[in-house]
């Protein structure tokens, strides 16, 4: 069992840390599971960033719903937060969470 890296749990928070994912992804070629955690990071604030843009796009068509918007996003930015802090808890015990619909293509190789 190889020896771990004493930067591999600073890579492992830096994956769930909105895009600054891209470093660790970028950084450590040569470990799967902080590339897999970076992968998921990176998708799982590519998901809110995309569910984002659709509800500026559904408040700017339907202006009644500008203040639905703003309660809408600061449930999701709250989730997204939690699930970040409960990601990096089990990554640095060496586990993976796996978010529903999200982790599934964190596997894909390019």
């Amino acid at each position: 069992m190889p020896e771990p890296q004493p930067k591999r749990p600073w890579m492992l928070v830096l994956c769930y840390l909105a895009f600054l994912g891209v470093f660790p992804l970028l950084l450590a070629r040569q470990d799967r599971e902080v590339k897999w955690h970076a992968r998921n990071g990176l998708l799982l604030f590519a998901a809110v960033v995309l569910f984002g843009i659709a509800a500026t796009g559904i408040g700017i068509l339907v202006p009644a719903l500008s203040l639905l918007y703003v309660i809408v996003m600061f449930v999701v930015l709250v989730v997204y937060t939690v699930i970040a802090i409960l990601a990096i808890v089990k990554a640095l015990q060496g586990q993976r969470l796996i978010v529903p619909g999200v982790s599934r293509y964190s596997d894909r190789r390019a």
